[in-house]
């Protein structure tokens, strides 16, 4: 019987020492740290919608390859577009992640998401950007990733994974001073993310991937009264699935997305209209 010749050990992509490099030398430019993200996006250095495989540099020139379609400056991650034209409209640029945009009635936004600064200025997680396009003192620094926002008079909703903002412990939900940026007295704690909220007329409706909210038993879905913060009679119960992840108030009418199959006690796959005085689902 022959015996078999040891294999030779496996060699790394013939990619991965200019990537490594490529990254290295990315990260310089950038002065992005492993302990999170850049302090400031820097116009003069490109980025490319799509991953690089291969770097390599000849005299003051770079060369790049990989699955990617644009190179360009970095716009960061929240960005109006005019509606008439596409175009991209300048604002302070967020150095993470946004997930949620509110207006604040006045031309300028709230923005929430997993970020560490905007415009080189420290926001945890949220931050208010003026009509002017510059960062306001508005701060309210919360501990985790900030996922719908949602303005309503002076009052400005928050949802998503914190347990402190505003100053105070709040357990992935809360209402928050429009001007001081601090926590209000409303308070309906929940067990699970939130993922997106609606108010109508004294009511704010929450939907996430939760179990427990305004000290009662509710799935996915809930309303709450604005001015306790306790979960009202309301209660669609959405399940067979995970989250609910949009939510719209028209007239009588609560409008539900996510990847439920079943709520307002009728089989309803990822969208449903429910009545908005009975949680039942329409037709």
């Amino acid at each position: 019987m022959s015996s078999l010749s040891p294999r030779k050990p496996l060699s790394a992509p013939r990619y991965a020492a200019p990537l490594r490099l490529g990254l290295a030398l990315l990260a310089s430019l950038v002065g992005e740290t492993r302990s999170g993200f850049a302090q400031d996006i820097r116009d003069e250095v490109y980025v490319t919608d799509g991953t690089v495989v291969a770097v390599a540099q000849a005299g003051g020139t770079i060369y790049i390859g990989g699955n990617f379609s644009y190179v360009g400056p970095s716009t960061g991650s929240a960005v109006p577009i005019d509606a008439a034209t596409g175009a991209a409209l300048g604002l302070p640029k967020v150095a993470g992640t946004t997930y949620a945009v509110a207006p604040d009635g006045s031309g300028g936004w709230y923005v929430g998401g997993i970020f560490t600064h905007v415009a080189g200025i420290p926001r945890s997680n949220i931050a208010h950007i003026q009509a002017d396009h510059t960062v306001s003192a508005w701060n309210p620094g919360a501990n985790d990733q900030v996922a719908a926002l949602l303005v309503s008079g002076g009052t400005v909703y928050v949802g998503g994974t914190f347990n402190t903002i505003g100053g105070q412990t709040r357990s992935r939900i809360a209402a928050l001073d429009a001007v001081t940026g601090s926590a209000t007295a409303w308070n309906p704690t929940c067990n699970g993310m939130v993922s997106t909220l609606a108010v109508s007329e004294g009511t704010v409706y929450a939907g996430g991937g939760f179990s427990m909210i305004g000290g009662q038993s509710r799935n996915q879905i809930a309303a709450l009264d604005a001015a306790t913060g306790t979960a009202t009679a309301w209660n669609p119960n959405a399940f067979g699935g995970a989250a609910v992840n949009a939510l719209a108030v028209s007239g009588g009418t609560v409008y539900a997305g996510g990847q439920f199959t079943f709520i307002g006690g009728q089989p309803r796959s990822f969208i449903a209209a429910l009545d908005a005085a009975t949680g039942t689902a329409t037709a």
